[in-house]
């Protein structure tokens, strides 16, 4: 399931949008709706969802506006709005699809093809089909190689802007040119978790949860990593 949140200033687009996605678009979970881009903002940073679906012109923070204040994206943008000038600004904002209001059921659609086509193709996990396949290996591309890896070797992802840099078991350090989301996307059957939205964990590497300071984690290479409020309850679940 695709979980969706909407970000418009005016209530009536938002809930003919809202409907739609619901009567048109089964494969999505409208999981927040704002009109309010301050509080969007906030919710965002603590809530990431798969897809964003925002328009442009606002109050207090346009949609441009709240995209620079977030920074790193771990989530596909879809702008709505009833102009057309914004598209090449879109473009750089590395936005999904661009949709005009009021937004066409076929349009719709097709936006969401494209997000899940998109995230088929990113798929990066590389299985030794030939001995074990019960051993996937993960690819990890730099400049200068690609280097497999077994996930139970990889301790924590860091976001770094448009990069990620693995923290392997080893004491290396890869830096690769993929967002923490397409990471996330490889790791998590692999015993991973989103425990901030900045770090992605091996939850074999965990040796402690301290709970002085809002809650941090001790991992087996001696790093301590923050632990978002929301994600507190559910992390320590599954340790």
């Amino acid at each position: 399931m695709i979980r969706a949140i909407l970000v418009d200033d005016e209530k009536h687009p938002l809930t003919t949008l809202a409907w739609k996605i619901e009567k048109f678009c089964p494969d999505v979970q409208i999981v927040g709706q704002f009109t309010d881009s301050s509080l969007a903002l906030d919710h965002l940073r603590e809530n990431p969802p798969d897809l964003l679906f925002l328009d442009i012109e606002m109050p207090r923070l346009d949609g441009f506006e709240l995209l620079e204040e977030l920074g790193e994206l771990s989530f596909e943008v879809v702008f709505t709005t009833a102009y057309d000038e914004f598209g090449i600004r879109a473009v750089k904002a590395n936005a999904l699809d661009y949709l005009l209001k009021p937004v066409q059921n076929q349009e719709l659609k097709a936006a969401i093809e494209k997000y899940k086509n998109k995230h088929r193709e990113k798929s990066e996990v590389l299985f030794n089909s030939t001995t074990k396949p019960q051993k996937p290996r993960i690819a990890l591309a730099t400049k200068e190689s690609i280097e497999y890896v077994l996930p139970e070797n990889i301790i924590l992802c860091s976001s770094d802007s448009n990069y990620t840099l693995i923290y392997l078991a080893d004491g290396r350090k890869k830096i690769i040119s993929r967002t923490l989301k397409d990471v996330e996307e490889w790791l998590v059957p692999y015993g991973f978790y989103r425990a901030h939205l900045s770090h992605l964990v091996n939850l074999q590497h965990i040796k402690e949860y301290v709970r002085s300071e809002g809650g941090y984690l001790l991992l087996s290479n001696g790093q301590t990593l923050p632990v978002a409020r929301n994600r507190k309850d559910e992390l320590l679940s599954r340790l």
